[in-house]
This record gives structure tokens, sequence and C-alpha cells, in this order.
């Protein structure tokens, strides 16, 4: 029990005064673990520390107010410097003497040999008592410096502490005001109509006008890549031809996605959310779009792998690899042969992808020089095209 040596004076506490004196002990084996101190080791530490500041006193009998003797001295640390963790000079997580108090005792021992070489450089003729006398003044005008010097040093860190609370405010107030502006244009955002089909409150572009733009554009990547292997890119009309065919088999997809989800949907369904509807229509056009798109490329890569270019590339491949000097001895053994075919293989995916690249960019090119960015027409102005539009008996057909 940490109270252990104390006991006689615990007798003599009222009460109140033993819960104060208990809470006290408590936040501080409390405080010994937060510094490292094994929690079995605080008890015992703490109890030394109470009977070595006893034998201090001169022993219980000579304490005559034992509440404040021990709130006030016996149960409180006393660091001989500033660690933390130092206790009359011991530390208390290892129990052994406190490093840090051993530097600070050097460099007191230190500056007070300066101090008397420097009496005995200035003044040598000076006695004892006198020397004496002198540098006990200086090592008080050093202290009396020392502690100025702390003092300005812990104003400088309370107006740095401040200042950085001042900087901490101002920003929390301008990240407030930023999130404020930035809610607001998010309001308005909200507020606008959909850019494409007018639908009010879509924050400029509606859900299913956004799955259209994305599949439109997947379509056009498609119609590009297979442009790439099968058309003659300096021809814009075979170009064009090719583009059409990938679109119509696009739409075909789309269109058997459509039907699959429009006999799928319960009776009345689409009818009684058209919007949400719209946009579960629009989105399986584009699942459909994009899972044809790997297709579309994986088929570019392979009749690209057979162009000239690529069977070139493999073919140095091949006999740079068969000819390397771990396989001279027999180039033509099965490991060679093996090796050589690997390194022909990624020869080929690499001249391919490269190939389908480059055209991809020139496809790019030559559609941005022909085709102008032209304005978004509003969809105010396309409301007669839309309201020209046949309407199907079928409730898919209308939201479509």
């Amino acid at each position: 029990m940490a109270l252990r040596p104390v006991l006689w004076l615990w007798e003599r506490l009222s009460g109140w005064q033993q819960g104060q004196v208990a809470a006290a002990a408590m936040a501080e084996l409390s405080h010994m673990v937060g510094l490292g101190v094994a929690a079995e080791r605080a008890p015992r530490l703490l109890a030394d520390r109470l009977t070595g500041r006893l034998e201090e006193t001169g022993g219980e009998a000579l304490v005559d107010k034992p509440f404040g003797w021990l709130i006030g001295r016996g149960l409180v640390r006393r660091p001989s410097c500033s660690d933390r963790r130092c206790d009359d000079g011991t530390r208390l997580d290892t129990g052994g003497e406190c490093g840090n108090c051993g530097n600070v005792v050097h460099i007191r021992r230190a500056r007070r040999a300066r101090t008397v070489a420097e009496i005995d450089r200035e003044l040598p003729h000076l006695g004892d008592d006198e020397r004496r006398r002198v540098l006990e003044d200086r090592l008080r005008e050093h202290a009396a410096a020392e502690a100025e010097d702390l003092v300005w040093r812990q104003e400088q860190a309370r107006a740095e502490k401040a200042r950085r609370a001042a900087v901490r405010a101002a920003d929390q107030e301008r990240a407030k005001d930023e999130r404020a502006v930035a809610a607001s244009a998010e309001t308005v955002r909200q507020a606008l109509a959909c850019e494409d089909c007018g639908q009010q409150q879509a924050g400029g572009l509606c859900e299913a006008c956004g799955y259209r733009r994305r599949t439109e554009a997947l379509i056009v990547e498609a119609g590009m890549v297979a442009a790439a292997w099968s058309a003659d890119l300096a021809d814009q009309a075979d170009v064009d031809t090719v583009t059409a065919d990938v679109r119509a088999s696009l739409a075909a997809d789309i269109e058997r996605a459509r039907r699959a989800f429009l006999d799928s949907a319960p009776p009345g369904e689409l009818d009684a959310d058209p919007i949400g509807a719209a946009a579960v229509l629009a989105f399986g056009a584009l699942r459909a779009v994009e899972a044809a798109l790997p297709e579309f490329r994986s088929s570019a890569l392979g009749r690209l792998g057979q162009a000239e270019e690529a069977c070139a590339e493999a073919r140095r491949a091949y006999e740079t690899e068969q000819g390397r000097r771990w396989f001279r001895h027999n180039p033509n053994g099965a490991d060679a042969i093996a090796a050589a075919a690997k390194a022909a293989d990624t020869a080929r995916e690499r001249a391919a992808e490269y190939l389908l690249a480059t055209r991809l960019k020139q496809l790019r090119e030559q559609t941005a020089a022909r085709t102008e960015q032209a304005p978004a027409v509003p969809w105010t102005d396309r409301l007669p095209e839309l309201a020209a539009r046949p309407l199907d008996t079928d409730a898919g057909a209308v939201i479509a």
C-alpha cells in the first residue's frame, strides 16, 4: 500500500481529509504510470517517496499538520531538473539517477569554475573571503540573468501560442465562410435544369442524361477502336462506315438490355416513377456498352498484332532471345525456343498496343480538325424536336 509509511498521520485525518489524500495519492499513481512507470511498481515508489520525506522532516511526530504535510509535501513530486520523470534526482521510470540532473550539475560546476578563473585573472590579489564574496555575487547575477531570460522566453512562447491560436481561429473562420459559399453555390447548382432534357432541379444534368453522355462517349471510343484496325485512316468515308456499323451493333446490344429490363419490370412501376425508370434504362445502356468495349479493344489488338510492324518486332525479339549467350550452345533447344516464343509474344503485344494508341491518336486529331466545338443548344430550343417524337404505347418507349 502506497500510504503505509504514513499510517499514523492517516489516523489523525478526518474522513473528508482522508478522501482528499486518497484521491491525491491515486492521481499521483496514475501520473507515474503515464510517465512510463510499471503499474505494479508505482505504489512502492510512492511509499519510498513518503518515507524519504518523513526522514527529511525528522519523523511523523514532528508533523503538526498531517493533511497539509501530505498534500503539500509528502505526495508532491519534486523534480530537480526539467525532466518530468525526475523526482529528487531519481528517474521514476528506471529508478536510477536522473541523467538530466547530472547535466545540470555539470553545467553549474563548469560555470562556477569559469567564474573562479575569471576572478583569478581579473582580481588576482583578493583574499579568500573577498574572493568568495565576489564569486557569490557573480553567480547570483548570472542566475538572475538566466531567470530574466527564462521569463522573456516564456513571454515569447505565450505570444507565439496566442499568434498561432489567432491564425488557427482565422483559418477556421475562413474555412467556415468557404463552406458556406460552397453550400450556397451547390444550392444554386442543384436548382438548375438539365442541359439536355430540361428536367427541373437537376443540378445542370440529370442522372439519365449523364449516363447517356457517358454512353455516347464510349460508343464513339468503340467506333474509333474498330476503325483503328479495319479502316483506311486516310479515307474518312471508310472510317465513318466502320463507326456506323459499330454504333448499330451497340444499339442492338442496348435495345436487348432495354427489352430485358422492361420485361422484368413489375406492371405500373414505370408509370409510378418515370424519372427513376429513365435513369435505370440509361444506366443499363451504359453497362451494355461498357461490357462490349473490351471485346472491341481485344479484337483490335489481335488484328494489329498480325500487322507487318508487329510481326517484324516479334521476329526481332525471337532472334534476339534465341541468340543470347546462354542459348548459343543449343539455339534450337526446347528452352531456347520457349524463351524466344515468349519474348516474341511480348514484343508483338507491345507493338499492337503502340499501333492502337498511335492510330487512336490520329483518329482523334482528324475528328477534332473537322469538327468544330459547337455550343450546347438550350433545351428550350429543342422542345419542338422533342415534342415531335412519336409516342409508343409501351411505357418504356415513352421513358426512353
